[in-house]
């Protein structure tokens, strides 16, 4: 059975370390600021790295680091998200946010990592809150200096040992192509797409490579050449193996058209238990092939973007906002995205996004500090990949469901100006299911918890991953804002 696991985008994290009220998820990077969050992301490694060294005599990522200079420790998404060679504006434009950062480690230093990733030990601008292990990785979750807190997942792999890397072959099974990336095409497509193609006789595993169906005694081939030598016949360009719309047109050139559809048919049932968008995968394939299975899927692929346009808190979020809003923003589909608005009182914009951002968790969002709704459903627009149809979920409460409309409007006649002519092709309104806000909570409860110095109300809206230190001094702020008319205590 093919495992899927390190190529599906954990948008957000997987994991939450602590509990009650010291419990940390993690939260996607956002593609915003690229440079510098690559920048920071690769001088905690390599502080990292340094400290490993010193305390194991072991090349964490590379001989003297150079995994992390060449881009070899990366794997997957997070390879183009740490290569300087893309830029931040194409990057950002086929990527918004990347769940987490994925780097590949010796199968005996992942061992070591347990004990040296310990709670509290600062690396650059990042801390360790806490580890946890599953499966071949070991996940950390770490705090940036902003108050953001990310995911680093470690995976143990074979590396070489001259440069301490890992091997090419390691490298080829955790791979995902930039240019199938840039089409809406994951490295998971490509991985299971091996996999279909090798029929009754092969099976294809990111742990074991390309292995026989019928002797379970023969060793797997990691080496992408063998593989595609193995799959495709001798004559093949064996650099196509590498990507998903390679392997597409291996299958058309080199694999009997007889057994095309079987190919997509079981290309397509492999992926139906598997969350994400598969429309582009699943459309490029049926076009290089020139076939479509049983199964029926548009041949267009439909992309989507999920927006609640602009929130204007007052003065922050609470949690009320996360279970309605992120609640129901995490269960629509495609990127996702939130507008914050410019306007400031006793907050700075980005600090009542930090905030939100902390409160909200792993919905997989993107956060935009924004003018007006208009910019924030550009912006989601333009993460959309080029081609396609474009479908827009506009998100507001169920008391604003009439701005929703008229927002909806405006947009179909061409009125938003920052769309600049361009239209979605679809849009869908939808609304919290839980209009009747059962958790209690509200902005004018908060501010007067705030007045009143109620501590305990005060940090049941702010949320209980906020220490209550870390809530008394948010709450001192909005009292004192309050008391200098900056805040108004009742709107």
């Amino acid at each position: 059975m093919i495992s899927f696991k390190t190529f599906l985008l954990r948008e957000g994290g997987n994991i939450t370390v602590g509990k009650g009220d010291d419990a940390v998820s993690a939260a996607p990077f956002s593609s915003k600021n690229r440079s510098e969050r690559r920048a920071h992301i690769e001088d905690a490694l390599r502080q990292m790295h340094d400290e490993f060294h010193k305390e194991y005599k072991q090349h964490l990522f590379g001989k003297n680091a150079s995994g992390l200079s060449n881009g070899n420790t990366f794997a997957g998404s997070t390879k183009h998200f740490m290569n300087s060679g893309i830029s931040d504006g194409e990057f950002r434009q086929h990527k918004p946010t990347v769940g987490d950062i994925d780097a590949q480690v010796s199968t005996g230093n992942k061992a070591r990592l347990s004990d040296f990733l310990s709670s509290g030990r600062k690396f650059g601008k990042y801390t360790v809150v806490g580890t946890k292990k599953h499966g071949n990785e070991i996940s950390a979750v770490m705090k940036h200096e902003n108050g953001e807190h990310h995911q680093f997942d470690f995976e143990g792999v074979e590396t070489d040992p001259k440069t301490h890397e890992p091997t090419k072959d390691e490298q080829f099974l955790h791979s995902a192509d930039w240019g199938d990336t840039k089409s809406g095409i994951k490295g998971m497509h490509h991985k299971i797409l091996l996999n279909a193609v090798g029929g009754l006789t092969h099976k294809f595993s990111i742990t074991h490579g390309l292995r026989s169906r019928v002797n379970e005694d023969m060793p797997g081939i990691k080496d992408p050449t063998e593989i595609s030598r193995v799959l495709f016949g001798d004559d093949a360009d064996h650099s196509k193996i590498h990507s998903f719309k390679g392997v597409s047109e291996l299958i058309r050139d080199h694999v009997p058209e007889e057994h095309h559809e079987k190919i997509l048919q079981k290309f397509k049932d492999s992926l139906a238990k598997q969350k994400g968008n598969h429309g582009p995968a699943i459309a490029h394939l049926e076009k290089t092939l020139g076939t479509k299975s049983s199964v029926s899927e548009e041949a267009e692929p439909t992309h989507h973007a999920s927006v609640i346009p602009m929130v204007g808190f007052s003065p922050v979020s609470h949690m009320g906002h996360s279970q309605d809003l992120g609640g129901a923003l995490r269960k629509l589909p495609g990127t996702k995205h939130v507008g914050i608005s410019k306007k400031a009182d006793a907050f700075e914009p980005d600090e009542r996004k930090g905030i939100m951002d902390r409160q909200w968790g792993n919905v997989g969002h993107t956060t935009h500090v924004v003018s007006g709704a208009g910019e924030t459903i550009r912006k989601a627009y333009d993460s959309l990949p080029q081609g396609g149809r474009k479908v827009l979920h506009l998100l507001l409460g169920a008391d604003r469901q009439g701005m929703a409309e008229g927002l909806k409007k405006s947009l179909e006649d061409g009125k938003i100006k920052e769309m600049e002519g361009h239209k979605f092709d679809e849009i869908h309104i939808h609304a919290p299911e839980d209009s009747d806000r059962s958790h209690g909570m509200s902005g004018t409860k908060m501010r007067q918890a705030a007045a009143d110095g109620n501590e305990e109300e005060f940090h049941r809206h702010i949320g209980s991953m906020f220490t209550r230190k870390e809530s008394n001094g948010i709450m001192r702020r909005v009292q004192t804002g309050i008391q200098s008319g900056k805040i108004k205590l009742k709107r």
